[in-house]
């Protein structure tokens, strides 16, 4: 058999050349089970993509599973297609999902972690192709790893990445991690009721990331019981009541039957197979197998496909399906031919990675290509494995069957040349990490101290070096859970433990020095961010932990001369002028503050707090109108928060408008029932109106808050 390989070799001119292989897709069908009754000239008109973070198919009853309830799953998978063997390319969130929506593999779309860069502009992405043939767009995610800083963003109309953020500075460590299914999909049918009549008669892409399966393992009542020995079997479950709300919502609003519906996920999860535990150092199937199903018109029910697809392949064929022409230099390939009973068999190679172990220990980076049953893994000492006998990984058979595994490393070697020759045509690019990012990855263990290497199994083998992984994660994922506890002291002896066994890796200096001043040990602190941004000069948190030092030890100029040093290093991101602005404000210099808050509402149009911040701003310097103006900016792009409705309803009322001022503070209330200040505010604008509802509502204020004086002295007021 002749293997041809290839990967795009130039930037600029990229005709990919396919990689044929013996890989036998067939497609079966059950008796009796008609063909879906939409004709093949009436293409699906919405398409619904679900994707399931580390979602493992083994949990599935569709695919065997008999002791997790999954019926809203299984249901789907027999309306439509389901592929027997789906793969990922790379077991972490971002990179897994970029393929997804790219058809490319990793080292074509440049994302190879969790805090790589954005996804380039020159990337073809399934949403723009999607808009650009008049679909609306629009994606919920549930991760932040997925949010608008990943790139993908890009072509979709409305994007929901929205997690808690107050008006309160605050490092958000596993509190923001996530966004729990049920909240994303309440965002999801509040933007299904929003859409105004022109969207709604639009084809609609709409994509639902759902993260509930990831690490920590929490899933609600009565799953958490059920499934108290088995905690991620019990987010599989509880993940599972989700698809059932969707499918509801969506056949409500006429959008179910009508649409292309894919669910997958972005990887599984190791759990405690081959050593490991979560996702992203090895490539056994245990995290690279992921289910798979279609559904929707022209798809037959009860359908299987037999053999490996690749996630890239998902892209592709969602536009063939949808009557859409082709994204442009795309390695996976439209299925929607085999996809038919009787369908011609496909041959086709897959490829995967985990570069996790060379960007953070140096170690050997893990490089894989399968050929129908057969999997390679190379490394410094291979892996062959035959998965049609031997699913589990459990038989190395590289030494035996040699003639296999050197036909497959041929063809694995070829395409890292490639990759390697790409690479050296570029320039090398650092990862670009906002705000708190870095340290909300490194509480999910997603810790990676630079950009990839190139390598072809360099360096320890991960195999010899699981046990070693495991303690150092350990020491990474409790001394960030010191730190948020405020065990500072505690937090600092792993963190320097971690130094002791050779990390110099930049989020160990940030950590330690968040610790440290925590302690109060702020020259301490300072050198640690200094370090820091030695390392990595880009990291944002660095500098903006190094003015927060230096603000503690009253030095706010040393304070604004960090951050105007980080925007010379990271001039696109808009906390650095977020937070000098609040040094300009504090220090009463108003133009210089607005100054800054302006840049940031010019780096980031859909940031509600930069608005709230600016409306205070105008509003000391007795500029109401204008504050009115930005406290409604800041409540119709976030209406979540009590504050903006707050601040709206004070210049509503300054300005005579009681009613509006009353509907300000209800809003506020409804968001934070707690709030006395609001209730009072709202008490007092009653009061004004001459509405008697005052009363209840200033013994509403005591009730929240016995100690209220003024409260208690309007009611003193109303009772003369």
């Amino acid at each position: 058999m002749s293997v041809t390989v290839g990967w795009p070799a130039e930037a600029g001119r990229r005709t990919l050349r396919r990689i044929p292989g013996v890989l036998l897709v067939a497609l079966t069908s059950a008796c009796g089970h008609p063909p879906a009754s939409a004709p093949a000239n009436q293409p699906p008109r919405h398409l619904i993509i679900v994707t399931i973070d580390t979602l493992r198919a083994d949990r599935l009853g569709a695919y065997g599973n008999t002791t997790i309830p999954t019926p809203n799953f299984d249901r789907i998978a027999a309306e439509g297609v389901r592929a027997i063997d789906a793969s990922t390319h790379v077991p972490i969130t971002r990179p897994a999902h970029t393929s997804l929506l790219t058809g490319r593999y990793p080292a074509e779309h440049g994302i190879r972690d969790n805090i790589s860069l954005p996804l380039a502009a020159d990337v073809p992405t399934l949403a723009e192709t999607l808009k650009g043939q008049g679909f609306a767009t629009a994606a919920f995610v549930s991760s932040f790893v997925l949010s608008t800083q990943s790139g993908l963003n890009r072509g979709f109309d409305h994007y929901d990445d929205a997690f808690k953020k107050g008006t309160t500075d605050e490092i958000m460590l596993f509190s923001s991690l996530q966004r729990r299914g049920d909240d994303t999909l309440s965002r999801v049918e509040e933007w299904l009721d929003s859409r105004p009549p022109d969207v709604q008669a639009k084809r609609t892409a709409l994509w639902v990331h759902l993260y509930d399966p990831h690490d920590p393992y929490e899933p609600p009542e009565p799953f958490a019981s059920k499934f108290a020995d088995r905690p991620y079997d019990g987010e599989v479950a509880w993940t599972d009541t989700l698809l059932g709300r969707l499918r509801a919502s969506l056949e409500a609003r006429k959008m179910w039957d009508n649409a292309l519906v894919i669910i997958t996920a972005d990887h599984g999860e190791a759990l405690g197979e081959h050593d490991e535990t979560g996702h992203g150092f090895f490539t056994y199937e245990t995290t690279l197998k992921v289910p798979l199903v279609m559904r929707g018109p022209g798809l037959s029910p009860n359908a299987t496909v037999n053999g490996t697809v690749r996630l890239v392949d998902v892209a592709p064929t969602a536009l063939a399906l949808l009557g859409v022409p082709p994204m442009p230099e795309t390695t996976g390939v439209d299925l929607s031919p085999h996809l038919v009973p009787g369908g011609a068999p496909i041959t086709r190679l897959t490829y995967a990675e985990s570069l996790t172990p060379l960007l953070q220990y140096q170690w050997s980076d893990l490089r894989v290509i399968r050929d129908g049953p057969w999997k390679y893994i190379l490394a410094p000492r291979p892996e062959l494995y035959d998965l049609s006998s031997d699913p589990g990984e459990t038989r190395d058979l590289a030494t035996t069957e040699t003639a296999t595994a050197a036909r497959l490393r041929t063809a694995l070697e070829g395409l890292l040349r490639v990759e390697r020759n790409r690479a050296s045509s570029r320039p090398a690019a650092t990862p670009a990490l906002s705000a708190d990012v870095l340290q909300k990855l490194g509480a999910l263990g997603y810790v990676s101290p630079g950009a990839p290497k190139n390598s072809v199994a360099q360096g320890a083998d991960p195999k010899d070096k699981i046990e070693e992984f495991r303690t150092l994660s350990g020491l990474m994922r409790e001394g960030l859970t010191l730190l948020r506890q405020g065990r500072y002291a505690e937090s600092i002896s792993r963190f320097t433990g971690l130094q002791k066994a050779g990390s110099e890796a930049f989020q160990v200096y940030f950590y330690l020095g968040r610790a440290q001043l925590g302690l109060g040990r702020t020259r301490d602190a300072e050198k640690s961010f200094e370090r820091t941004i030695e390392i990595m000069p880009n990291f944002t948190q660095a500098h903006v932990s190094l003015a927060e030092a230096r603000l503690v030890r009253k030095d706010p100029q040393g304070a604004i001369a960090a951050l105007q040093r980080g925007q010379r290093d990271a001039p696109n991101e808009p906390d650095l002028f977020d937070r000098e602005g609040q040094v300009w404000q504090q220090l009463g210099d108003l133009p210089r503050a607005m100054a800054a808050y302006e840049r940031v509402a010019a780096l980031a149009p859909r940031d509600a707090l930069v608005r709230w911040r600016m409306g205070e701003v105008v509003l000391t310097q007795g500029q109401p109108d204008r504050a009115r103006e930005l406290f409604r900016q800041a409540t119709e792009l976030d209406p979540t928060v009590a504050d903006y409705w707050n601040s709206l309803g004070m210049v509503l009322g300054g300005a005579g408008d009681q009613t509006g001022a009353a509907d300000a503070f209800r809003k506020a209330l409804e968001r934070d029932p707690k709030d006395a200040r609001v209730a009072y505010n709202l008490g007092l604008v009653l009061m004004r109106a001459g509405d008697p509802s005052a009363r209840a509502q200033f013994e509403r204020v005591l009730a929240l808050d016995p100690g209220f004086r003024p409260a208690r002295e309007r009611l003193a007021e109303l009772g003369r």
